[in-house]
């Protein structure tokens, strides 16, 4: 479905971060469009599934979680696509298709689109992304029952989470001007919060790394326990728990970036 050049580079890097194939029209089990999930029915059977998938009961854990991971997902190709090209992906104007697998978002295709088209600026990219994810957020929370606050909090990490795998990607010489567009796009005005939602941790010795403000409640679900980034851990255990999962991650592959970043 997708013609764009630098989404299928993107994800011929990096595949699993970055879902889109060359190809792939969206079609066939699972999948559906992006703008199915604006519908509050379509929640339900997207939160148990999520939730059994977990071994949870709870549809709140699942709606919570489900909504988080399409966020990243989405966030990951505009964010990407930003940093390598200087122009994120058009979110509210090219038709984007899901695919769903026991509530997660495994797949997506994106619809052709000029290479000049989308947000060239992490404002706009922050702008883009709340006029697409508004109406899911509303939707998602007819089920999940979060506050708006909780729901956007799950929002802003998947955004960060993002940018965070472009800054590891662009590699140290570009880190920081990665870091900045990040700050940048989480500060933007167009966002539904008063004040980021989380806390970005940069020291040179460490990964990047950052602090929520709010919970996804995966914690809640037997046999899980809090992320990294929770906001009800100590900051020495978020710490910990970063410099564990650093330790088990593989280095993301490099991504191009473009003479806009820091420019």
């Amino acid at each position: 479905m997708t013609t764009d050049v630098v989404l299928l580079d993107l994800a011929a890097t990096d595949p699993d971060q970055y879902l889109v194939r060359h190809g792939e029209a969206g079609r066939g089990p699972g999948w559906r469009l992006a703008s199915d999930l604006a519908a509050p029915e379509a929640w339900p059977a997207v939160a148990r599934a999520y939730a059994d998938d977990l071994g949870s009961r709870s549809v709140v854990v699942g709606g919570s979680c489900a909504l988080q991971g399409y966020a990243w997902r989405v966030a990951t190709l505009s964010v990407g696509r930003w940093v390598a090209a200087g122009h994120g992906v058009p979110l509210a104007e090219v038709p984007l298709r899901v695919r769903l697998r026991s509530g997660r978002t495994v797949g997506l295709a994106v619809g052709a689109f000029g290479a000049d088209a989308g947000p060239s600026t992490p404002e706009d990219l922050a702008a883009d992304l709340v006029r697409h994810l508004s109406p899911l957020v509303e939707a998602s929370r007819t089920v999940s029952r979060l506050t708006p606050r909780v729901a956007w909090g799950n929002v802003g990490s998947a955004v960060a989470s993002a940018w965070r795998r472009a800054h590891d990607a662009a590699g140290p010489q570009q880190g920081e001007a990665v870091l900045e567009a990040a700050r940048a796009c989480l500060d933007a005005p167009a966002w539904p919060w008063p004040e980021v939602p989380l806390d970005w941790q940069a020291r040179p010795d460490l990964p990047l790394r950052y602090r929520r403000s709010t919970c996804c409640l995966i914690r809640l679900a037997p046999e899980h326990r809090a992320c990294t980034a929770c906001p009800d851990l100590e900051p020495a255990e978020n710490d910990r728990r970063w410099s564990e999962a650093e330790a088990e991650r593989a280095p993301a592959p490099r991504i191009p970036v473009g003479a806009h970043v820091g420019g």
